[in-house]
């Protein structure tokens, strides 16, 4: 009887054999893990930047006791200028704009923002009545004194996943 003191090289090619198509099957089953796992980050980074943005907005709706017109260049579709009035606080001004070409959402200045990858920003301004303003009648004069409330949506896209909030803010009218 021999002795048999290591493998053969029939044997080594055996298991080189059955060890590839197993580890093949794993590259595939992990592949599609980690794409599902990117895909999932993108969906839940999108997710948390348009829940921040929306509520940082209505967060600003809701100490607004105004609407201001805004600057020139700018539309009431892609921004808000609120008025801020606190008992003993100097009043401020506090600008909102969405920069579709950058996709970003600014507060204030073009150095503070909100959000990036914003691919879309609405406002909707309704009246006291529930009647929603329209574009022609952004051209009145004094036009902001007529909301009573504003209905902002932000949709955010990360990674090839698109998150959408919304959120619908009364003003509180101005003490007089």
């Amino acid at each position: 009887m021999r002795s048999h003191a290591g493998i053969t090289l029939v044997e080594l090619l055996v298991a080189a054999c059955v060890s590839a198509v197993a580890l093949t099957g794993a590259w595939g089953w992990l592949w599609s893990a980690g794409g599902a796992a990117r895909s999932s980050a993108g969906r839940a980074q999108a997710a948390t930047a348009a829940a921040f943005a929306v509520r940082s907005v209505a967060d600003e709706l809701g100490l607004a006791t105004s609407l201001a017109d805004l600057p020139a260049g700018l539309s009431p579709d892609r921004a808000l200028r609120l008025e801020h009035r606190h008992v003993g606080v100097a009043a401020e001004t506090v600008l909102v704009a969405w920069d579709p070409a950058r996709g970003v959402l600014w507060r204030k200045t073009s150095g503070t923002y909100l959000a990036d990858h914003v691919e879309r920003f609405v406002v909707d301004y309704f009246c006291a009545d529930g009647r929603r303003l329209e574009a022609a009648d952004f051209a009145a004069a004094g036009w902001p004194r007529a909301v009573a409330r504003i209905t902002v949506t932000i949709d955010v896209t990360v990674g090839g996943r698109t998150a959408r909030a919304s959120r619908s803010v009364a003003l509180t009218p101005e003490a007089t």
